[in-house]
């Protein structure tokens, strides 16, 4: 039993039957078998109303009595009773458990493995806490949903605790009883990898080394049978210690899985109502609920996201705000799958950790809903990613939208179809509420509806040619909307088709595109070049025209629902109509000449970007997230036109960003420009060089780092010009890394030369800070003075450079004064997290903890 705290909480353990213990220390839990079940829900969603329909489902489901509301009340008084005061209250037409009331053994399960305790400390508690546990967590509710999706998660934790404890005993050398508990807990986990490392370091450390080998032997034996795959590179990494007879050590549990992560629900307000789809609505909410992952299929424009979205809108209600996030993979290609999942969970990256293991690691556990949009060009990756995700997490549901199905086992399959087109059908009450929104007196009669609903038939229902046809009333009264299908059938009868899976819809957007003049078609066009969101300087560049120019010219787009609104004054393209407008560029012969212009405007602003970081308050490294899409585009569209400048420049400009977020992909892009020029003799071809031996590097193959990072330099040298900072500040990573300090300074100082040359101020204070790294590790005992001069210059600001000087300053104190080291330390993660530098938050983040311990 778990003791009451000093102010008297209601003590409640789920960690197996439920029971309860007031503030003397008397059991209070409830008698009756559906009043511990009803006290169960409480808990279990305790701080959030339970509405009395949900009590009554989970208290007889599929079975209530006559009077259900009735004996819900009597069960509540009775349990009330049995309760301290204020622990239960109604609130409306539900009731809810004041949680600052409460002590529950599963919160204490969680903080205990939050982190920051000393090994001895975490070995008690967790054995305390693995002590309690009783049996599944919440066997009251294991038919209700909510409750088996908690009891997993809970589940989970306790593996973790069972790790983390046998973890903690071996940082305080104990060993006897460690191997039995790791070996029974790979008999109940045998596909989980932690518990295998743990025991292959245990009976290392016991000079049982032989049968540390046949656990890792065993191990790739099984993952290969049942899963097709390998151990993970640190796994691989203790067997080879193991055969070198070296040390073995397992990766500390804070890094290989964090133990806070939060995603936050964003979905968007749509302006409009959602007509025709109550039932619809209803029976997919439903699925989603009872279901894990379903899929809603059809053809384009029949309001596939429309619906995906209003259905997160009401589970996010129906789960008393658990996470519903929604990812878009309409930028995606079959390799970026992953990442575009990673970056909508807001789950960064790991070297040498793939995205979809990485996104794994962090959400099993969890409970959230993830709504997928547009699967059908990326459907094979699709269908690997989420069935990965789904076999590890059990707390995780899919809601997708796709043309075809994922066929996955278990895959719930309703297709969403076109609206009814009668006069008094949903189709009809579209057009006319849309058409009122831009023609507010049209206020149709009986012959009038009688054209409507002619229109909508010809339209086949579909709500986006529906509503492309009646903002045309904004200009054309009905009669020339119904003429101008006329127009659309004679055009679609010729075999013209913007796309052979969306005949109807492409013909309601050729004839909605041919409504426009031809300056407006033009700049239509243009905008197909964009893969995801842009902004009106975004509009300026492609179109070449000035800005004020740009946002009239989308705003008119917008106007006729050819272009929608996104957050924070951006705009996008529906897939569809970017499609279509990419077929105009081709038959205008056009096409190369707006890619070149996005491809420069991307160059350009990744340039912009690197010469930003230095700007307080501002988030380059999420913007920069946030454009890849773009830029991966025009990378991709400069290599295929020989513009090996250009891309090299575009890499070259996400050295520092894909260094300090930990983006070693991104610098990979680096590989295909060297493939393209493999002499160098582009001018930018040096920082291509030196972004490759990044790529090297943060992938652990430090021997073809320092063989790239020798070419970066040969090249260099050769071109006779100015040499660039970045070069000599790797060659003196390098030297730094094989712990050559007197070289590594000496590199560092000359790539601060190098940027004071090229009146690089950014550059200039990254070799400055590099510096104080070799001279804290060597000793100087000026050091801690050159930090503290730096700290003036560039401290002071939030930005990603800030954040790695204080990283920089903290490592030169360590041999001088280790609690202000600390204290440096501490101020690189906090302004890290607020600049999301990653690299920092990892590196500082290890220092603190490492000083802390020491302290």
């Amino acid at each position: 039993m778990l003791t009451m705290d000093a102010n008297g909480l209601l003590s409640i353990q789920v960690l197996g039957p439920i029971r309860a213990v007031d503030g003397v220390g008397r059991d209070v839990t409830p008698d009756g078998l559906l009043q511990r079940r009803l006290f169960a829900l409480l808990v279990l969603h305790r701080g959030r109303i339970v509405s009395a329909d949900a009590a009554v489902d989970a208290l007889w489901p599929g079975n209530p009595p006559r009077d259900p509301r009735a004996a819900l009340h009597n069960h509540l008084s009775r349990l009330r009773r049995g309760l301290p005061d204020g622990v239960v209250s109604s609130v409306g037409d539900g009731y809810r458990l004041d949680p600052d009331l409460v002590d529950v053994d599963a919160d204490r399960l969680a903080e205990s493995l939050g982190g920051g305790w000393p090994s001895e400390a975490v070995a008690d508690r967790l054995g305390t806490l693995l002590q309690r546990w009783q049996g599944p967590a919440y066997p009251e509710l294991g038919d209700v949903d909510d409750g088996l999706v908690e009891s997993a998660r809970l589940e989970e934790l306790r593996i973790r605790a069972s790790e983390a404890r046998a973890e903690a005993r071996l940082a305080l050398g104990e060993t006897a009883d460690v191997i039995a508990e790791l070996t029974a807990l790979t008999g109940i986990v045998p596909l989980r990898e932690r518990p295998r490392s743990l025991l292959m370091e245990v009976l290392a450390r016991t000079g049982r080394r032989v049968e540390a080998m046949r656990v890792y032997d065993d191990f790739r034996r099984l993952l290969g049978d049942e899963l097709g795959i390998d151990p993970s590179p640190a796994l691989a990494a203790q067997h080879v210690a193991l055969l070198d007879g070296g040390p073995v050590s397992t990766p500390p549990l804070s890094v290989a899985q964090p133990a806070v992560w939060s995603p936050t629900s964003v979905l968007a307000v749509p302006p409009t109502s959602l007509l025709g789809r109550d039932t619809l609505l209803a029976e997919v909410t439903a699925r989603a609920e009872a279901h894990r992952l379903v899929t809603l299929v059809g053809p384009a424009g029949v309001g596939k996201t429309r619906l995906l979205v209003e259905v997160g809108r009401l589970l996010l209600a129906a789960r008393h705000n658990r996470p519903v996030v929604l990812c878009e993979l309409a930028p995606a290609d079959s390799g970026s799958v992953a990442d575009t999942l990673a970056a909508a969970l807001g789950i960064d990256g790991r070297p040498g950790i793939s995205t979809i293991d990485r996104v794994v690691d962090v959400v099993e556990g969890q409970v959230l809903v993830i709504l997928v949009d547009n699967c059908e060009h990326v459907i094979d990756a699709a269908a690997e990613t989420l069935e990965r995700i789904l076999a590890r997490c059990p707390g995780v549901r899919f809601v997708a939208t796709s043309r075809e199905r994922l066929r996955l086992p278990g895959e719930q399959v309703l297709p969403v179809p076109t609206l009814p087109v009668g006069q008094a059908d949903p189709a009809v009450q579209l057009f006319v509420e849309r058409a009122q929104a831009v023609a507010p007196h049209f206020t149709p009669g009986p012959a009038e509806l009688e054209d409507v609903a002619e229109i909508v038939r010809r339209l086949d229902g579909l709500p986006l040619a529906i509503e492309l046809a009646a903002a045309r009333l904004h200009t054309h009264d009905l009669g020339e909307v119904a003429a101008g299908l006329d127009q659309r059938f004679a055009l679609l009868s010729s075999g013209y088709r913007t796309s052979s899976r969306h005949a109807s819809l492409g013909a309601a957007v050729t004839w909605s595109f041919r409504l426009l003049d031809e300056r407006q078609q033009r700049n239509f066009a243009d905008l197909s070049v964009f893969v995801g969101s842009f902004d009106a300087h975004d509009v300026a560049a492609v179109c070449e025209i000035d800005v004020v120019e740009a946002t009239n010219a989308v705003a008119q787009l917008v106007e006729r629902s050819l272009v929608l609104r996104a957050p924070e004054g951006r705009y996008v393209l529906l897939e569809t109509l970017r499609a279509f407008g990419a077929d105009q560029l081709v038959e205008t012969g056009r096409d190369r000449e707006v890619a070149r212009h996005h491809a420069l405007h991307q160059v350009r602003r990744v340039e912009h970007e690197s010469r930003s970081m230095h700007e307080s308050g501002r988030l380059v490294l999420v913007d920069i997230d946030a454009a890849l899409p773009e830029m991966r585009g025009a990378f991709g569209w400069l290599l295929t036109e020989g513009e090996i400048d250009l891309a090299g420049r575009l890499v070259a400009g996400l050295i520092h960003y894909g260094f300090l977020r930990l983006r070693p992909d991104v610098l990979a892009w680096s590989e295909r420009v060297i493939r393209a020029d493999p002499d160098g003799v582009s001018p930018s071809a040096p920082r291509v060089w030196v972004a490759a031996a990044y790529a090297s590097w943060m992938a652990g193959d430090m021997a073809e780092a320092v063989v790239r990072s020798d070419r970066a330099l040969q090249l260099a040298e050769q071109s006779g010009g100015v040499c660039p900072p970045e070069v000599s500040l790797f060659k003196g990573n390098i030297e730094l890394f094989e712990g050559r300090l007197d070289e590594a300074a000496s590199w560092y100082r000359r790539s601060a030369d190098d940027a004071r040359n090229a009146a690089d101020s950014e550059r200039f204070l990254m070799a400055e800070a590099c510096e104080l790294l070799a001279l804290g590790y060597a000793g100087d005992a000026a050091v801690s003075n050159r930090a503290d001069e730096l700290l003036d210059v560039g401290g002071a600001t939030e930005t990603p450079y800030a954040a790695y000087l204080w990283y920089c300053a903290g490592e030169a104190d360590l041999a001088v004064d280790l609690e202000r080291a600390g204290e440096r330390h501490a101020e690189a993660v906090r302004l890290a997290e607020l600049t999301h530098t990653t690299s920092v938050i990892g590196l500082s983040g290890a220092s603190k903890a490492s000083i802390d311990a020491r302290l």
